[in-house]
Formats: structure tokens, C-alpha cells, sequence
């Protein structure tokens, strides 16, 4: 919820065990009702459970009004449910988007099948939506694991991705077409205009901080941050980069990427390697399959025991750590990394506050791309910045990866004013 107070639990009602019910209590009258909710343990007793909790938290804990949702009309075109649907743009979504865009649709579809799964998905509509997008903002302390309230950005890219999954249902005949146009009334929420929380922008980060902490990762992480340095690659491009995807006879090489973050757009992606570059490359292409991933959780944690030298362990413990890290890193995991090594490199003094200690010296993998990015765009010009980074306009490089040089500004008005 959107604050510590605990949220009102779903209960079995004790003189009708079948049922579940919800007390909720109106926070400017104090008065309590009762809602039922349906069979308990039903899917549709705890879905309507989260509809109420929103729309209590949505109306500054307010009752909501006691009558059910309105009843769903019956689609022409067929007799799906949301979570039917989801289903089947789930199988989609597996075959047409890379990886980190598939998780944020999967973070997406999840937090819809869990409100409206088992309701009609021709019923649903731009009040359902926005009911959901307020569930996004106030966030869910009670969940597994806690869901924190999302940013207004993050909350809008969610909101386009769901209509974007019943346009391709309406495609598909699953829906009919007047769904998602009623969907795309929605507007986005805007800076300063609604209850969303707002996050800072992804800058650079000070080349300080990353050389303190690469003592403290794996030469398989320190070499993924090396070159994205280097390259101005994102994460994702770099993690499960083969042998076999570099062209070694180019100058400089090069890797034409098989997948990438607009290549379901028909669109390429190639990462060039300079001479530092296939410096870092070099062990690694010479001790690793030409099929495998370069970079390998596994052998990083090989190395760590080994170097350690007084841990031993059994055949059927080296076993059972091969089958928990897999031989990939994932973003996620290569993001964990780094941030481990933050806390590592700088331990929190006596006396001062962890949280504010440790959130002035992290810093994730993202924001290398956006250190690449400003020097490269400092050294060679905006059109060099663009190249590097793939950008198909120079109005993303310069709106949000290159950061302006303040010192030619004040050059400048130095000069004219």
C-alpha cells in the first residue's frame, strides 16, 4: 500500500466458511462494511479483493460503493478471458521481443491477470484500466514479494504495453476492435499532475566510481564493463555475446548483433570493437567454446573458490552451484553484481545513514552507456555519438544519453556576455 499501515486482510467469513470477505474502514468517518467477495480461494474472490483495495486506496480510503463491477458483455468475436489473452500474447511475446523487454511485459501482463484474469476481455475497458494504473501507483505492500509503487514513467510505459496487447488481440479476432480504441483514450500521466512518484533521469557515471569498484567484481564483469565503456553497448548486447558473433577479420571488429532492443522492428544493431577493446576480448575468446556465451557466471564463480584456496567442497556440491548459475549472465544478474561491489568498495562509516551512503556511491550498468556516450559525443561531435550508440536520430543521443558540456556553455557566455 502507500504506507505502512496494514492493508485489510482476506478473510473467511466465520459463519459462512465458503465465503471470503473483506472489513474495510472509511478513514474520515471511521465507519466499517463489509464486503463479500465470492467463493474463497477463488480466483475471482481475490481478484475482486485487489479491485476493492485499490479503489479504497484510489478515493483517500473512502468506501467504495458496495454494488459488483458492472455485468461483462459477451464478446462477438470470442469468449476469452484477460488471462486467456494474456496467455497467448505471452507466447507471442516470447517470440517476437529480447530479453529485457519481454520482462517488463511479463511485470505487466502479471499485475493485469491478477486484478481481471478471470473476466471477459471484450468487458474490459478505459475505467478498468485506469483502476489498474492506480494500483500501479499506490504499489502493494501485502504482495509476494512487496510491489513498491511505481514511477509515473515506468507506470506509463506499463499502461502502453497492455494496450499494446489488446491491440494484437483485436488483430488476432480474440477481441473486438472497440476495445483497444477505448483503451487508447487513456492518456498519459503527466509530470506534476498526478500522485505518481517521479525518478531522476539515467546519467553518466564518474569514471572514480566504477575504477574503485572493479576490484571488487569477477574478470568476467569487470571485462562487461570494460567494454560497454568502450563501446557504448547496453548490457544486454554484450552479456551473451559469442565468439562466433565477431567478426575478427573486419578492422575493427565487429559483431552483428543477433538480437537487440529494436530488432523486432526490423532494424540492426552492430557493436564495433577497438583495439582496447579486443585487448578485453582476447583472453576470453581463446579459453571459451566458440558456441558459448563469453562471459560466464560460472566459471566466475570457479574462480572465485579457487582463489579463495582453503574452501573445498564435494563433487555433488560443485554440482548443485552448476545448476543454480547458469552459464549467461542475465541483466539482472550482472546489474546484482555491481551493485554488491558498490557496497563492497565503500563500506558505510560509523555513524553515518546507510541508505543515503549507499544510494550516493551505486550505480548500474545503464549508466555506463550514458558515460560512453558523453565522451564520445565530447571527443568526436553528436553525429559520432549517434553512430556509436545506434541511434537512428540524433535527437535521442542528444536528449538522453549525451550530457551537454557545461564548460563550453560557460566558455561561451564567458565570451558574449
Amino acid at each position: 500500500m502507500a504506507n505502512s499501515v496494514k492493508a485489510p486482510s482476506y478473510r473467511r467469513r466465520k459463519d459462512y466458511s465458503e465465503h471470503a470477505i473483506v472489513t474495510l474502514t472509511d478513514a474520515r468517518t471511521g465507519k466499517r462494511r463489509d464486503y463479500w467477495l465470492g467463493e474463497f480461494g477463488s480466483r475471482q474472490s481475490k481478484e475482486r479483493y485487489h479491485r476493492l483495495l485499490a479503489a479504497w486506496e484510489a478515493e483517500g480510503r473512502a468506501l467504495p460503493d458496495q454494488r459488483d463491477d458492472p455485468p461483462a458483455s459477451r464478446s462477438v468475436v470470442g469468449d476469452f478471458t484477460v488471462a486467456e489473452v494474456v496467455g497467448k500474447f505471452w507466447t507471442h511475446c516470447k517470440r517476437t521481443y529480447v530479453r529485457d523487454e519481454g520482462v517488463s511485459f511479463k511485470i505487466a501482463l502479471r499485475l493485469l491477470r491478477a486484478h481481471y484474469g478471470s473476466d471477459p476481455a471484450a468487458s474490459f475497458g478505459p475505467m478498468r484500466l485506469r483502476a489498474l494504473r492506480e494500483a500501479m501507483i499506490i504499489g502493494d505492500a501485502n504482495a509476494t514479494p512487496p510491489r513498491r509503487p511505481w514511477s509515473r514513467s515506468y507506470i506509463n510505459a506499463q499502461v502502453k504495453r497492455i494496450q499494446r496487447m489488446f491491440r494484437w488481440a483485436a488483430s488476432h479476432e480474440l477481441i473486438p476492435p472497440s476495445v483497444p480504441h477505448g483503451l487508447a483514450t487513456i492518456e498519459a500521466l503527466r509530470r506534476g499532475r498526478s500522485e505518481a512518484r517521479e525518478t531522476k533521469g539515467v546519467g553518466p557515471v564518474p569514471l572514480e566510481l566504477v575504477e574503485a569498484v572493479k576490484p571488487h567484481v569477477s574478470r568476467q564483469v569487470a571485462a562487461l564493463i570494460d567494454l560497454q565503456l568502450l563501446t557504448g553497448a547496453r548490457p544486454g548486447e554484450l552479456i551473451d555475446l559469442r565468439a562466433i558473433d565477431i567478426d575478427t577479420r573486419s578492422d575493427p571488429w565487429k559483431a552483428n548483433l543477433r538480437a537487440h532492443k529494436t530488432a523486432h522492428h526490423g532494424k540492426s544493431r552492430t557493436v564495433y570493437f577497438g583495439p582496447r577493446a579486443q585487448g578485453v576480448l582476447a583472453r576470453f575468446l581463446a579459453e571459451r567454446p566458440v558456441d558459448a556465451p563469453l562471459f560466464s557466471p560460472r566459471d566466475a564463480e570457479r574462480e572465485r573458490y579457487a582463489a579463495r584456496g582453503t574452501h573445498r567442497r564435494k563433487p555433488t556440491e560443485e554440482a548443485a552451484t552448476a545448476r543454480r548459475i547458469g552459464d549467461v549472465y542475465t541483466v539482472s544478474s550482472y546489474r546484482r553484481a555491481i551493485q554488491y561491489a558498490c557496497d563492497a568498495a565503500f563500506p558505510v562509516p560509523d555513524g553515518e545513514d546507510s541508505d543515503a551512503w549507499r544510494k550516493a556511491r551505486r550505480w548500474h550498468p545503464n549508466q555506463l552507456r550514458h558515460t560512453a556516450a558523453t565522451e564520445i559525443r565530447r571527443a568526436f561531435g553528436l553525429e559520432a555519438a549517434q553512430l556509436v550508440l545506434g541511434h537512428s536520430s540524433a535527437l535521442v543521443t542528444d536528449a538522453v544519453y549525451a550530457e551537454r558540456d557545461e564548460s563550453k556553455v560557460a566558455e561561451v557566455l564567458r565570451k558574449v556576455g
